[in-house]
């Protein structure tokens, strides 16, 4: 009898002391008021307030514990927010801006028009030929005006311009060879002149680019290399080749309007252009100073 009284007792003292055991919140409150006082009296003690959660500051001059495999950074460690860059949409609509600008579709028309004429003097279509050169050298003269007067300078412009002037008078020359307008030394003269300044050019570019010499870095129009520095020469030299294929095209309204022996004066006037290409083209070729090279 005594026995199971002190079975029953023995029970009835353990099991809230078990209740309590399993419950966490209960566990940490019972840890601090037994810890706290022994440990406040050494000075080891920081004081805080203990919930379910973890502990939590309590006061903001108390330094922070940080918990076991918890890594705290340090203010020096911490790495400075980079700076947002500029978007790609925002790149994309500033690139479409410079060059959808009038000047800038002026000369994309010629370039998509110069096969046209080529074939039109080729095949004999005078009329054809003579309007769409008109237009041409009209839209030539109109766009740098236009660029000139209401500041629409671009880099694609300065590319586009002189580009289109080369592949008009390159596709006249050929197009005036192949329907007989044009004598083939004066057409062999003019284009192989072109093509060797477009060589060096390239072998110039190539030069003097500064490192590294990427394929990029190369045909980016920013990267600033050599300048082609044209002479006098030069300069009188596609003045003639200008009105010697401008007038060969023009050739059949000109019969009509005026009677002059044209075939002998186009015939000497052909002999003096090809003697200035071949001059400007060596003074190019030869010459220290015609182009000039930045100093790194």
């Amino acid at each position: 009898m005594m026995l199971r009284i002190h079975v029953a007792a023995c029970r009835s003292i353990c099991n809230p002391v078990r209740w309590i055991l399993r419950q966490p919140r209960a566990l940490i409150l019972l840890k601090a008021q037994v810890t706290r006082p022994s440990l406040a009296q050494n000075g080891f003690w920081q004081s805080y307030r203990f919930q379910s959660s973890g502990p939590v500051k309590n006061s903001p001059q108390e330094p922070e514990i940080p918990q076991r495999g918890v890594k705290i950074e340090t203010r020096s460690e911490i790495k400075p927010i980079e700076p947002v860059s500029v978007s790609e949409t925002a790149k994309l609509a500033d690139l479409l801006k410079d060059i959808y600008t009038v000047p800038n579709i002026l000369t994309m028309t010629r370039i998509a028009s110069t096969p046209f004429i080529g074939y039109f003097i080729a095949s004999g279509h005078s009329t054809a030929a003579i309007s769409l050169f008109t237009y041409l050298c009209i839209t030539d003269f109109v766009d740098g005006y236009i660029a000139r007067r209401y500041n629409l300078k671009s880099v694609l412009g300065s590319i586009l311009d002189p580009l289109a002037d080369k592949f008009l008078m390159t596709t006249c020359t050929v197009a005036l060879y192949i329907g007989g307008g044009m004598p083939l030394y004066a057409a062999s003269i003019i284009i192989g002149r072109d093509v060797m300044l477009s060589f060096m050019a390239f072998y110039m570019r190539y030069k003097s680019l500064p490192a590294p010499r990427t394929v990029q870095r190369y045909f980016d129009p920013k990267v600033t290399t050599h300048t082609v520095l044209p002479n006098t020469l030069g300069k009188v030299n596609t003045a003639l080749q200008m009105f010697y294929i401008g007038g060969l095209v023009l050739l059949p309204g000109l019969e009509q309007l005026l009677t002059l022996p044209f075939d002998t004066i186009f015939s000497w006037y052909g002999m003096v252009v090809a003697g200035t290409t071949l001059a400007s083209g060596a003074s190019y070729l030869f010459s220290r100073g015609s182009a000039k090279i930045p100093v790194k």
